[in-house]
């Protein structure tokens, strides 16, 4: 079996701080592997891999994912306007998605029924098919660049902010928004609860997409958009398996297997330091030893892991490179 597997948040999304936060971590067979295999350094972010994945030029999922949600979005122009919690830290505005709201169905109605008031004039109609995932369709193409999500959880806002040729128009749209939200009964009753508003949306996903190819036989992933994106490739996917043992399960006949694990993602994204020290560990034990012995064992012919980040890589390694004895184990650290 040929394996590629994508590990978001393998390499710590801020390099300067890696060395230090990576001290005292005993990963030896993922060093292992990182001193045999081929390392060819891959900067890129999360939405960069996920459309190299599935041999996309950008992702423009709002369509396609409206149509899948049952909305008629075959015509008209539409963005993913996924609900978010954006907060102020010093001199940054952070975002995070809507993993942390734990958002019903009748809030995200009453929060939407606010919103389709305040912007009918001005040609938005936003709709909710689920607590999580909203759209917005505009009358008129949006002449403005979006950066996707998931390129921004955890991230500055403000250097995210919609750009081109009407991006300011489209951020005054996101600060009226922003204001409407603030002051809604639903967030004024999630406040007391003590859960975090819903205060902002995030616009992506519009353009014209190209038809996603799948990479392997068999997909396997969590995520909502590669499963989506699967789906539409027209490739056999099913979740990730908890660790490396359940790959074999999992995987079947196919002799070629695309395998996401977001285990490292969210403490990476939301700079959780011990959080990410804790997954790296469990990956060890999990996936990398495992793997290791795999390909010593030649029940792997090829494993190929991708990450995302500025100092992200691909690292190739196949059976015969584990006899290169030469080749001394190399730390994340070193790669930076």
């Amino acid at each position: 079996m040929k394996l590629t597997l994508h590990l978001p948040g393998l390499v710590w999304l801020d390099s300067d701080g890696t060395a230090e936060i990576v001290k005292g971590l005993e990963l030896p067979a993922l060093d292992t592997l990182l001193g045999r295999g081929q390392i060819t350094p891959t900067p890129r972010s999360l939405s960069a891999l996920t459309a190299q994945a599935f041999s996309l030029g950008d992702l423009a999922p709002a369509r396609s994912l409206a149509q899948a949600d049952g909305l008629p979005a075959g015509q008209g122009h539409w963005l993913v306007a996924d609900p978010v919690h954006v907060r102020i830290d010093r001199d940054r505005a952070l975002l995070a998605d809507v993993g942390i709201l734990t958002l019903a169905q009748h809030e995200a109605d009453r929060l939407i029924e606010a919103l389709n008031k305040h912007f009918a004039e001005d040609g938005l109609r936003f709709h909710a098919p689920q607590p999580g995932r909203w759209y917005v369709e505009a009358s008129e193409a949006p002449r403005a660049e979006f950066t996707a999500l998931a390129d921004v959880v955890g991230e500055d806002v403000n250097i995210h902010l919609p750009k081109g040729q009407d991006g300011l128009i489209w951020s005054r749209f996101l600060n009226e928004l922003q204001m409407l939200l603030y002051t809604h009964p639903v967030n004024d009753e999630r406040e007391a609860r003590g859960e975090p508003a819903v205060n902002s949306v995030w616009l992506w996903g519009n353009g014209e997409a190209a038809a996603p190819t799948g990479a392997a036989e068999l997909i396997l992933t969590d995520d909502a958009l590669w499963q989506h994106y699967a789906t539409l490739a027209g490739t056999a996917h099913d979740a990730t398996p908890y660790a490396f043992d359940g790959l074999a399960a999992a995987a079947g006949q196919a002799r070629s297997v695309l395998l996401r694990d977001d285990s490292l993602l969210a403490a990476a994204q939301y700079r959780d330091a011990w959080g990410w020290r804790e997954a790296l560990g469990q990956q060890e034990e999990r996936w990398f030893a495992p793997l290791l012995a795999a390909l010593k064992a030649r029940r792997l012919d090829e494993l190929t892991l991708a990450c995302h980040g500025e100092a992200g890589f691909t690292l190739t390694v196949r059976p015969a490179d584990l006899w290169k004895f030469w080749r001394r184990p190399r730390t994340l650290a070193s790669l930076v």
